[in-house]
């Protein structure tokens, strides 16, 4: 059994990420990103949700790279906080086949992360597509209860 490097185990997540792109009829340098630090990044569109892509190297105390999908779906208005916050956690606990909701900046986010090693195409396409179901199915939800606005609806 080969053992790589985590530059190497990163290199070949980035490689697998880049294929199912291809598979889907996209150009990944079409959609790559300037990552938030180190790794790589990329921006697909699934219904009205954009789902952002990342991998980065791992961290201190991290078994190897990590693949981290996200989507922005709602930016929501100051005054529902507290009951979002209540209906968003309410929602996590569901069983969201390993997504989550979450809070960056002002926006409700929608995210999974699982170790880049050993990835293969079937996680990479089931991360991306099911974030995107997720997220497509819940922003209109979201709004009609909370008000705010959908994340790619923003200028």
């Amino acid at each position: 059994m080969e053992i790589l490097t985590d530059t190497d185990e990163l290199a070949r997540a980035a490689a697998r990420v880049e294929d199912m792109i291809r598979a889907q009829g996209i150009d990944p340098e079409a959609v790559r990103m300037e990552p938030p630090g180190q790794g790589y990044a990329w921006s697909l569109l699934r219904g009205s949700a954009a789902v952002a892509v990342f991998l980065r190297p791992a961290r201190d105390g991290e078994e190897g790279p990590r693949l981290r999908v996200v989507s922005p779906i709602v930016k929501c208005d100051e005054g529902v906080r507290p009951e979002l916050y209540k209906t968003l956690l309410e929602l996590n606990a569901s069983g969201l086949g390993g997504m989550s909701f979450g809070l960056h900046q002002d926006r409700v986010v929608v995210v999974a992360e699982r170790r880049a090693v050993d990835l293969d195409d079937d996680a990479v396409r089931y991360l991306i597509d099911r974030v995107g179901v997720v997220a497509d199915h819940y922003d209109d939800q979201l709004i009609a209860r909370f008000g705010g606005v959908r994340v790619s609806d923003l200028p």
